[in-house]
């Protein structure tokens, strides 16, 4: 067989899978689980700093008019941050000295394998010691989460019972919109 048979044979051969194959979609692709969980992430911190800092709620709005890339930006270093704890001051320190327990615990553990053994001893105590401070600080920020944990879902129960109270409002109000919303787009 020669190449332009082989060609025509496996031309052929294709030709049904690309005949029901379908058509490139219009429009961008569909957004994956993680970009869909950072638009979600974004709208709640937009919605964090619209209830706690209207200022800096309107600040990120013009920059989102006049300068997208910059707004895209600064809100994925905000949720960096918010995600590592950076924006409390409070939890910032606190990172800091447990940084700093840690690498006294490591410089002690080097001292204690670098020294005699009646030296480890003393060396020895000092290591309990911070292992002590490096647990009840981890124990501290646990305890703190679990505060910060129930005071959210607080404030989740008392949004729930809001919306409850106020349903039928609140599905007409929705109805309204999507119906003025729909005329305006010619639907």
């Amino acid at each position: 067989m020669n190449h332009r048979t082989a060609l025509a044979a496996a031309f052929l051969f294709a030709l049904p899978g690309l005949a029901i194959a379908e058509p490139p979609s219009e429009g961008p692709p569909p957004a994956s689980e993680a970009q869909n969980e950072y638009r979600r992430n974004a709208r709640l911190l937009m919605k964090h700093l619209y209830d706690t800092n209207p200022a800096k709620f309107e600040a990120l709005m013009e920059m989102r008019q006049n300068s997208p890339g910059e707004f895209r930006a600064t809100i994925k270093k905000m949720l960096g941050e918010k995600k590592s704890g950076l924006m409390d001051p409070k939890n910032r320190a606190e990172k800091q000295k447990m940084k700093e327990l840690r690498e006294d615990f490591r410089a002690a553990l080097d001292d204690y394998h670098a020294a005699t053994r009646k030296e480890q001893s003393k060396i020895r105590g000092q290591l309990e010691e911070l292992a002590e401070e490096i647990f009840d600080a981890k124990q501290r920020h646990r305890r703190e989460k679990v505060t910060k944990m129930r005071t959210e879902l607080k404030r989740l129960e008392a949004e729930i019972a809001d919306r409850d109270a106020s349903r039928e409002d609140r599905i007409e109000e929705f109805v309204e919109q999507k119906i003025n919303a729909s005329q305006s787009r010619g639907l």
